[in-house]
């Protein structure tokens, strides 16, 4: 799935990746499965999947909100210094990672705004 607004997490399996979409979180079965090994990851749980559409939405506003965001700075005090960071440079630093402990495991979700190649 190469597709703009989309989730993806490497399979606990096989360590391939996982494709979603938030879609996909609205489907009955709530169910994704990874294409290489075939386990099942099943997106039903309500709190989770209330989590991936905020965080959904919080990535799609901040690149949204790009145009104002570069003009903006974040201070930073460090002792008696105050630095100004540009939020320009904070957006290219910005990874739009969720980490989730799933059964024990860490699972890393990404969120994808963009087409992937």
């Amino acid at each position: 799935m190469n597709t703009k607004n989309s989730f993806q997490l490497n399979c606990i399996g096989c360590k391939h990746p996982v494709s979603f979409s938030i879609v996909q979180l609205e489907a009955p079965q709530h169910i994704v499965s990874c294409q290489s090994c075939g386990k099942k990851y099943g997106l039903g749980e309500e709190s989770l999947k209330r989590q991936l559409k905020k965080f959904a939405s919080l990535c799609i506003q901040i690149k949204e909100s790009e145009e104002i965001l570069g003009n903006a700075a974040i201070a930073v005090d460090v002792g008696k210094n105050n630095v100004q960071v540009p939020f320009k440079l904070l957006l290219t630093r910005l990874k739009s990672t969720l980490d989730l402990t799933v059964q024990g495991e860490r699972i890393v979700i990404t969120f994808r705004s963009e087409p992937t190649a």
